[in-house]
């Protein structure tokens, strides 16, 4: 038998590998970095054609669970290190959000004894956290899971459910003091208790640094999955009102998502085709020179109808580390990363004349700008630290002594 030689964190996830997901990868490239062996367990493939860059950097083994591109298969597939290997049994072929986390558990459970897996960990408190703790129950072994925004606000959201993830589990990591304190009195009033630990996400501050590029004027720049609570139909509505203003500016919003017709078909109403482009999803590196070429990064985040919300946007993060003054809105977490006319502005959500106005105030003040940028550097370096923050998620892996 081979001796075991490092803690083995086994990671669950609904979708791999989401091009959304940066934070993820990040975090486990790191811990891989520092010592920990790590295995992936997916429910499904990203259904995503554009390919998240760090995907391959990842020397760990990945499985799913289901894939509707890959023959249905019986059994766990063994492959190489890094290459994924599925299990496609036709009764795992649906979303896997309504009780299957319990029959997925039952497969998953032998896979993980024989890796010698010492603790599971899951993104986002949905079918990942389901299943980390129905595989939990069934072998022993530790799970924790981290709670990020949708998975915690929507509407749809169980909140009994989440509670008794939150209790089962030997901790809880959420990206936000705003989410800590909802889950404290999520759990409180379902008469549970549960550990809940804030933790940042992390910056790869050797990847995200300012740069020399020369800016571009006027243009303005917002990343993310076009979805109704990233607010990107404010910042078009904030465009109509640049352009009405004799204000000259190019606004770029990169991503791709459910809102990306009723945005261009907005786009168009207000006559913005030329001011205002819709690239896509594109590959990290062409989005980091993207924003390293702006005047100013805007994301004006909104809670959804359906009380979704952003917890803590790490693309805002990237942008202030890439030295690029950001205008953003004083919901959920944001505040605890922009501190309002110290290292950014914040704007009421839903509101594209307040927006309009920021942007106006910040293109015309460049002393301002630069004081901005560099506050803001100071805050990422300090709380944002990628290496810091995963040692932090290490130690508490690490906390549970294999104590299966």
């Amino acid at each position: 038998m081979k001796k075991k030689t490092s803690f083995k964190v086994c990671y669950f996830l609904k979708r791999y590998p989401r091009l959304s997901q940066t934070f993820i990868f990040n975090e486990m490239l790191e811990l891989k970095r520092q010592g920990l062996d790590l295995v992936v367990v997916a429910l499904k493939g990203s259904g995503e054609e554009v390919v998240h860059e760090k995907c391959n950097l990842l020397d760990a083994p990945v499985y799913y669970l289901s894939d509707p591109e890959v023959e249905s298969r019986s059994g766990w597939v063994a492959g190489p290190s890094g290459a994924p290997a599925r299990l496609g049994s036709d009764r795992l072929q649906g979303e896997g959000d309504s009780g299957e986390p319990e029959d997925h558990a039952a497969l998953i459970a032998p896979l993980v004894k024989r890796l010698g897996v010492d603790h599971l960990h899951a993104h986002f408190a949905t079918w990942a956290a389901g299943a980390a703790a129905s595989v939990s129950r069934q072998t022993g072994i530790p799970y924790s899971f981290t709670a990020h925004a949708r998975d915690i606000y929507h509407e749809s959201v169980d909140k009994k459910r989440l509670a008794l993830l939150i209790e089962g589990a030997r901790f809880v990591i959420t990206v936000s003091d705003f989410n800590r304190r909802y889950l404290e009195e999520l759990v409180r009033f379902e008469g549970g208790h549960g550990k809940m630990i804030r933790l940042y996400n992390g910056i790869d501050l050797a990847q995200f640094s300012p740069s020399d590029a020369p800016k571009e004027a006027g243009l303005l720049v917002s990343v993310g999955r076009l979805v109704r609570k990233k607010g990107f139909h404010d910042l078009v509505a904030a465009c109509k009102i640049l352009k009405e203003r004799g204000k000259p500016f190019h606004c770029a919003i990169v991503g791709e998502g459910e809102e990306r017709d009723a945005l261009a078909r907005q786009i168009a109403q207000f006559g913005l085709q030329k001011e205002i482009t819709l690239p896509g999803a594109r590959p990290q590196t062409e989005v980091i020179r993207l924003i390293q070429r702006a005047e100013m990064f805007v994301l004006p985040c909104r809670v959804g109808e359906d009380g979704d919300r952003d917890g803590l946007p790490t693309v805002l993060l990237e942008a202030m580390a890439l030295g690029v003054p950001v205008i953003s809105t004083s919901i959920a977490g944001i505040p605890e990363i922009v501190s309002h006319r110290r290292n950014g502005l914040l704007v009421e959500e839903k509101n594209p004349e307040q927006l309009a106005q920021a942007v106006e105030w910040l293109s015309d003040e460049t002393a301002r700008r630069k004081r901005f940028v560099g506050s803001a550097l100071s805050k990422v370096r300090k709380d944002f630290n990628l290496i810091r923050n995963v040692k932090k998620l290490k130690g508490y892996f690490l906390s549970d002594g294999g104590s299966r």
